[in-house]
């Protein structure tokens, strides 16, 4: 038998760095190896440090200018308020009261004003320099929590405080998000796009669904104050970080003074409908939220009753989605080698196919993994399509015809919803998650023939 010892280098050559063998070796052929300079270890280290970025900015590439990666900073500190608030505030809410239509109300008050406000947001944000006017609306934000934090400080929370803050928050998000997506394009280059909305996705889904929401429960456990406090900070964070940006962030767009907000918005919905690839991407988009909604609507019974899973296994059973979702957005760039055309079709197949598979089975670890590969999926689509429309869309005109593109898209998600419910109701939450997948791989089977020529339409525009 071999001493071990020998398997663990005791061999003085198994200690030799490669410039000691290549010495060696010419010495061995008689060159006189005394007359070179030997690099010191420090500087060996240093090259392969060095050698370590460049491989690292090969495969992620360069990193993106710092305009974006303060709105980057941003968008984390105040999507991680939202995260926090996203349990807080429902749980504040069932501290005053246990009607089960109040509390729902809740839901409502933060869902409905965002359709209100949406479009108006596009035109300010093409009327208006869209880094001032997002810091104003972070720092009114900021307020708005001040004051509930001052309430509950004061014992004074009533449900109807809770819903003035949720609509009013609601009302400065829809501008908010209209106005940061708008700034993306001159924050980098058009080439970084899908590098740049696959970090700002990312993002958004780790604070909001991975951090925030345990925390903020956590949080609220300790004392109820404590998450909305950290959420007005947050937002003064965000307008405080988006002070230290460069430049101006103005459409260009020509004064237009007379003009009412309805012929302002009416004409981000012409320039929409009169480009036939982005209106064929708007209604695919549209029937996507649509197919989507009809199973994320009965996901909670799905897990309840086919997985016969706890509200706290419920909650598990969200992350691995989260966590897809997360590595969707950030994969998403790599395909860009690929036809658009090809990836976006695949996309949409595999949450398809992942959503059937989801219906078929009973193991909640075969469901987590179906349900991240189908939100990643989507999570592809989501950031090559965002991508897309910011090259297409002229400057003067992102924020109008991006807020009439998802307005149209949000539309869809309560009709896919009631669907889902109904189609549940009639013939079992099974069949809901297969209309759902049925529908989505459909959609994936045509996209190829709607999105005809988008490929050469890209090119022209980069």
């Amino acid at each position: 038998m071999s001493d071990p010892s020998s398997a663990r280098g005791d061999d003085p050559s198994a200690s030799l760095t490669p410039l000691d063998e290549l010495d060696s070796a010419l010495e061995a052929l008689g060159v006189d190896t005394g007359e070179f300079e030997r690099p010191s270890a420090a500087a060996v280290r240093a090259a392969e440090r060095a050698a370590s970025r460049a491989d690292e900015r090969k495969r992620f590439g360069p990193a993106l200018p710092r305009n974006f990666r303060l709105l980057w900073g941003a968008t984390a500190l105040s999507n991680l308020g939202d995260g926090l608030r996203l349990v807080a505030l429902p749980l504040l809410a069932l501290s005053v009261t246990g009607d089960p239509r109040l509390i729902a109300g809740v839901t409502v008050a933060e869902r409905l004003p965002w359709l209100f406000f949406i479009l108006p947001g596009g035109a300010w944000a093409d009327r208006y320099d869209r880094r001032v006017l997002r810091m104003r609306l972070d720092m009114a934000r900021a307020v708005v929590m001040a004051g509930l934090v001052a309430v509950i400080l004061l014992d004074q929370v009533s449900i109807v405080a809770i819903f003035v803050v949720a609509a009013l928050l609601a009302s400065a998000e829809a501008v908010v998000d209209s106005s940061s997506m708008a700034m993306v394009p001159a924050t980098v280059d058009h080439r970084d796009l899908e590098r740049a909305a696959g970090r700002l996705g990312s993002t958004e889904l780790a604070a909001n669904d991975l951090i925030g929401p345990p925390v903020g429960g956590l949080l609220f456990g300790l004392a109820i104050a404590i998450p909305f406090g950290l959420d007005a900070l947050s937002f003064a964070g965000a307008a405080l970080v988006m002070a230290f940006m460069s430049g101006s962030y103005a459409s260009g767009a020509a004064p237009e003074p007379g003009v009412r907000m309805r012929s302002r918005v009416s004409g981000g919905f012409r320039w929409l409908w009169k480009h036939r690839l982005l209106r064929m991407l708007a209604v695919i988009s549209t029937a996507l939220g649509t197919a989507s909604f009809i199973g994320n609507a009965v996901f909670v019974i799905y897990a309840r009753d086919v997985l016969d899973l706890s509200d706290f296994g419920y909650g598990l059973l969200l992350v691995p989605g989260a966590v897809g979702g997360i590595v969707g957005s950030l994969i998403a760039p790599r395909f860009r080698r690929f036809p658009l055309r090809v990836t976006l079709a695949c996309a949409v197949l595999g949450s398809g196919i992942a959503t059937w598979l989801v219906a078929a089975t009973s193991s909640p670890i075969a469901a987590g993994v179906l349900w991240a590969v189908s939100l990643g999926s989507i999570m592809v689509w989501n950031v090559l399509t965002v991508a897309l429309r910011q090259r297409l869309i002229p400057n003067e005109m992102l924020g109008r015809v991006g807020a009439s593109y998802r307005f149209l898209v949000y539309l869809g998600m309560p009709v896919g919803a009631v669907l889902g419910g109904l189609i549940a109701n009639h013939y079992g939450v099974r069949s809901a998650l297969f209309v759902s997948g049925s529908v989505l791989i459909g959609l994936g089977l045509i996209v190829p023939v709607l999105l005809r020529g988008v490929e050469d339409v890209e090119r022209g525009a980069r």
